[in-house]
């Protein structure tokens, strides 16, 4: 047989003969049947946490304070970031950077300082199923 038969046949292009399949009949490599085997499932029940996090605020002057803002809000509490005094390009960094935690630990944004008139920019971020209302975290970054 020729080089090119020998590829062909190794990769199931060739002919195939069942006699020369020694495991052809073997019980355990036969087609399972619908009854033989049920499918697996399993089923993931997460009671969802509802408390009152503790509120921290923190005024980043670069994006390498980013970790001021992610320790807290993984450990579960809601983070005010006053990016104010940050450059617009680095304000982005950070609320972009906000809004990943935001959506890695299925928690929620929020900006406090839209249409108020204020020049100051004020984010919020909240963990998933935490009671804090708007004004209570208004309160807490001195917007009031």
């Amino acid at each position: 047989m020729s080089f090119i038969g020998s590829a062909k046949e190794f990769f199931g292009f060739g002919p195939y003969e069942a006699a020369d399949d020694t495991y052809y009949d073997d019980q355990q490599y036969r087609e399972p049947r619908e009854t033989e085997h049920a499918p697996r499932t399993r089923e993931v029940h997460r009671e969802p946490r509802s408390y009152t996090p503790e509120i921290v605020s923190t005024a980043p002057r670069s994006y390498n304070d980013a970790k001021d803002i992610g320790e807290p809000f993984r450990d579960g509490d809601a983070v005010i970031m006053d990016l104010t005094d940050l450059d617009a390009a680095d304000a982005k960094r950070v609320v972009d950077f906000a809004a990943g935690l935001c959506f890695a630990l299925r928690g929620s944004m929020q900006n406090l300082t839209k249409n108020s008139g204020s020049r100051r920019r004020v984010f919020a971020i909240i963990p998933e199923n935490a009671r804090i209302t708007t004004s209570e975290l208004k309160h807490a970054a001195r917007l009031d």
